[in-house]
């Protein structure tokens, strides 16, 4: 009975044309990668794949939770988040989507209230869900909106949490951090930003945050991944010492779970090192500017990026395309529903530093190969 519900779950799910499978990047050496979200290409880098290997001294694995026996080196690493995203302190989890959910439904509690933005990552979603809070949706990025909606509930609610992503996952645009900032001092909030596509490329590489040169303050938690610019595994959430206190002892997501492995953790510190240096966030900005101006002259933007991520919306025909584009030894995946809305099916072009002009010239004239 149960393997016949699933079995018709599956066919329902290919009817709608939602059927999703895994797909092996074969012959990886020549392949064009436009899906990855390894930005400063630091998953590849010499120098952290030497961390790597000094870090195996200490094992294959961690052997343990954090609390157990899994606390290796993984303290030198929240040393260097903290130290790189000026906070007091900083605590690592297995996965970014383990920090959102540990994080939020650990802090949001019964008798508060969340404000949080309508493209937030799926993680941020399921955080408040979890959460005992109860959860507002603002529009997009509309501060006229999120006013109206903490005016009209915030003396109901003892504390007020406004959630949001620093650069929205799918369309690449930047969350209005200084508005977000001045609305939650003006209405005592607490400000929580998952920095998780804005470390390494935005303020120098220190986040969004910074790119709006805010300074890290008591009511702003950042949450990030060690999995996108900084190449590797994991994600972390730093702010001030109490907060992080209460994590360790109260968060599930990071109690329950086991410790990274430290080969991880030293690759981690590594690639931490030389985004300070500033050189690969630099060059990041240069090949977004190049991007900016080769997909123009394609028609496939109307106005200049400033983050990697690049959404072209085809709809319908994205699937082909993306298909398509596979076939030519090109890997950028088509998003659709339910991680899009339906109608605004796209392909999320990725960039990074190891991009050239010629790579961006090769993607437009295998798209425009497909739609014309």
């Amino acid at each position: 009975m149960f393997k016949e519900q699933i079995k018709k779950e599956i066919e329902n799910i290919k009817n709608n044309n939602l059927y999703r499978f895994l797909r092996k990047k074969d012959n990886i050496d020549n392949i064009l990668d436009f899906s990855s979200n390894d930005y400063l290409c630091l998953s590849k880098h010499p120098e952290v794949i030497n961390a790597v290997k000094d870090g195996l001294r200490y094992g294959f694995g961690s052997t343990g939770s954090r609390l157990a026996s899994g606390n290796i080196n993984h303290q030198l690493l929240e040393e260097k988040i903290a130290q790189f995203k000026e906070t007091e302190g900083a605590l690592i989890y297995s996965s970014g989507y383990a920090t959102n959910v540990g994080v939020i439904s650990t802090l949001c509690k019964k008798g508060d209230i969340i404000l949080s933005d309508r493209l937030n990552h799926a993680s941020i979603i399921d955080g408040c869900r979890l959460s005992k809070a109860d959860v507002l949706i603002y529009n997009h990025c509309d501060m006229d909106n999120l006013i109206h909606l903490i005016e009209e509930n915030r003396s109901s609610y003892n504390n007020l949490f406004i959630i949001t992503d620093g650069i929205f996952s799918m369309d690449g645009d930047i969350a209005p951090l200084d508005k977000l900032k001045n609305i939650a001092d003006e209405y005592n909030g607490i400000l929580i930003i998952d920095d998780a596509h804005g470390t390494g490329v935005l303020g120098n590489g220190k986040g969004t945050l910074k790119h709006f040169n805010l300074k890290p303050s008591d009511n702003i938690i950042q949450i990030g991944t060690l999995s996108k610019a900084v190449g590797g595994l994991g994600g972390f959430v730093c702010g001030i010492e109490e907060v992080i206190e209460y994590l360790i002892n109260t968060s599930r997501s990071f109690i329950y779970s086991t410790a990274l492995p430290p080969s991880v953790v030293s690759g981690c510190i590594k690639s931490f090192e030389i985004m300070e240096e500033g050189t690969l966030t630099k060059k990041l900005q240069e090949n977004i500017e190049l991007a900016n101006r080769i997909f123009k002259e394609y028609d496939l933007i109307e106005k200049n990026n400033l983050t990697p991520i690049y959404p072209f919306i085809f709809k319908e025909k994205t699937m082909d395309i993306a298909e398509h584009l596979i076939k030519n030894n090109i890997f950028c995946v088509g998003i659709r529903y339910p991680t899009v809305p339906r109608g605004m099916e796209r392909l999320r072009v990725s960039i990074n530093v190891g991009h050239s002009e010629e790579d961006f010239g090769a993607l437009c004239e295998c798209i425009k190969d497909k739609i014309i």
